[in-house]
């Protein structure tokens, strides 16, 4: 008798801290911090992991195991030609395809559209006016298929955005 009163509150506890094993992303330090270095923010952390191997410049050590950088960047931001709200329609195409896009600069856009082979079914360069712009693509020549369409913008810098295009009838 004595030992069902010992054994139900060893059970009873038993029972009530079994937990399934849980992995997660977070890692536990025993110690770290953070320090700004010129314009880049700099996260370590001690005890992780051991040290392999050590990368040192007159200026800087660097050990296997450190954090990085974060997200952080600053700078000049840059015109950009095109904004996000591009619109290529209608998509699957039968003949034509229009591209309307919104410019915040002047400037030059090439357009491509290239076939699943790799291969430039239309090359063509326009200039571009600050504003809304569109501009029709013909597609009677070519047969039913899905095309690349590669559409950059040149500016102070190059901008690329690429849309699938569905050739039909």
């Amino acid at each position: 008798m004595t030992r069902t009163i010992l054994l139900i509150p060893i059970a009873l506890a038993a029972i009530t801290n079994l937990q399934a094993q849980t992995i997660g992303p977070a890692t536990l330090n025993s110690a770290g911090g953070s320090k700004i270095i010129g314009t880049s923010e700099f996260d370590w952390s001690v005890g992780e992991m051991t040290m392999i191997s050590t990368f040192t410049t007159s200026n800087v050590i660097v050990t296997q195991g450190i954090l990085q950088p974060s997200d952080a960047m600053t700078g000049v931001p840059q015109t950009s030609l095109l904004t996000d709200n591009m619109q290529v329609f209608p998509n699957p195409a039968t003949s034509v395809i229009t591209i309307k896009y919104s410019s915040r600069a002047t400037g030059t856009l090439d357009f491509r559209l290239i076939d699943m082979t790799g291969k430039t079914m239309i090359n063509n360069t326009i200039y571009v006016k600050e504003g809304i712009n569109d501009q029709q693509v013909d597609l009677t020549g070519l047969a039913c298929a899905s095309y690349i369409l590669e559409i950059t913008a040149h500016t102070l810098h190059t901008e690329t955005k690429s849309y699938k295009i569905q050739k039909i009838k």
